[in-house]
């Protein structure tokens, strides 16, 4: 992939001018300079003019380079390469979608590494992720990179698109991951959105790169996978006597048809309208409440009832921050495109992907808690989890 100086060779020019196109494209301005930042850190870039360069060190000189090209320059050098392939590894993402493992599969990557169907990202023959243009078909080759006990799979493809008036075209290189968080026996897809414009008309774009990755680890990996019901665990999380985690909105569908979409207060109350705010009367004025107790019960009843003959399509949660760390929202959207499984939406600025593995890392323990709970509890109401069911 490079020559005697470390740069990249010119067999390998049309992925470079791919990630060009994908940083020019996709990457906000507040992305490029972090990383570019932390490269200068690294010793791989020079940004300012008067900062000398060691003696034997191959930094790439971005002094002159306009601050929005800097990035696209820098690209020329390996070093800066790999750190953009392994940011798509290590960053957060807007959407994932979590499913069980079961237990039942023991997976040999050593094996698949050397058969050549799966690419080892730390490898010294490691060239570059495998891409797949969707025009074109090939064979899909993942890449693994390893952080601790998390196993991360990159599946990459050359998304193509026209501008609607000038018909320029435009290519990204889009990235879903498949996580393998092993210690907690799920597979969560990671996955970013797309313009319009690259989803080929496609109704069920988002859903068909997820069904992709699962296919792969079926067929080639041979996992077995289940959908978790996720639904329920929120329902026993809201019920939870926590502080870490509050209801930032929902959307009801009751059963007499009508629809709401309800929001906590601006200023951070962590009350829901109407059923939420019935509650909160109720409890503040416990003493009233109890000396007429036939009023109480209706409204308990009510409550109770709307609350479990209700669909809630989506939900979002919001995790507290703190002074170093921002809190954390994450929209749940219950049977994505009526395919059985929850997608979760995160908001935010993007980050690393430490905060959706935190948020997995609660729903599965809040999970465990509720099966725990199930099997020596007789269910209540709306809260059984009847947790997984088979992929496909």
């Amino acid at each position: 992939m490079t020559d005697a100086s470390g740069n990249v060779s010119s067999a390998d020019e049309i992925y470079k001018e791919l990630m060009i196109e994908t940083v020019s494209n996709t990457y906000p301005k507040y992305i490029q300079k972090d990383l570019l930042s932390t490269l200068e850190q690294q010793g791989v870039v020079k940004l300012k003019k008067n900062m000398p360069i060691k003696s034997g060190a191959q930094t790439i000189d971005l002094s002159e380079a306009e601050e929005d090209e800097r990035l696209t320059q820098g690209i020329e050098s390996l070093a800066v390469l790999r750190a953009l392939e392994k940011r798509e590894f290590t960053k957060s993402y807007h959407f994932s979608a979590i499913f069980s493992g079961n237990g039942k599969q023991k997976p040999d990557f050593f094996s698949l590494v050397n058969e050549g169907k799966l690419l080892d990202f730390t490898s010294p023959n490691f060239l570059h992720d495998n891409v797949q243009d969707v025009n074109h078909p090939t064979e899909v080759i993942p890449t693994l990179f390893t952080i601790g006990n998390i196993k991360i799979f990159k599946f990459t493809k050359i998304l193509t698109g026209f501008l609607p008036v000038t018909a320029t075209r435009k290519r990204i290189k889009y990235n879903v991951l498949g996580v393998y968080h092993e210690y907690l026996g799920v597979l969560e897809i990671r996955f970013d959105r797309a313009r319009s414009l690259f989803q080929y008309e496609d109704e069920l774009f988002y859903h068909n790169q997820i069904v992709g990755v699962l296919n792969w680890f079926k067929e080639v990996a041979k996992f077995e996978l289940e959908y978790i019901n996720i639904s329920p665990v929120i329902s026993y999380i809201n019920k939870k006597d926590q502080n870490e985690v509050v209801v930032h909105s929902q959307a009801m569908s009751m059963s007499t048809g009508a629809k709401a979409e309800l929001y906590t207060a601006e200023n951070g109350a962590p009350i829901l309208p109407l059923l939420g705010e019935l509650k909160e009367l109720i409890k503040t004025n416990e003493e009233l409440f109890d000396q007429c107790t036939k009023i109480k019960d209706l409204l308990d009843k009510f409550i109770s009832e709307t609350e479990d003959t209700s669909d809630l399509p989506w939900i979002s949660l919001r995790w507290k921050g703190d002074a170093k760390n921002e809190g954390i929202l994450v929209k749940f959207k219950h049977n994505y495109e009526n395919k059985g499984y929850t997608l979760l939406n995160f908001f935010g600025r993007q980050t690393n992907m430490e905060k959706m593995n935190n948020v997995t890392k609660y729903i599965i323990d809040n999970k465990a808690e509720l099966d725990t709970k199930e099997s020596s509890d007789v269910p209540e109401v709306g809260e059984t989890s009847d947790s997984t069911q088979k992929v496909f």
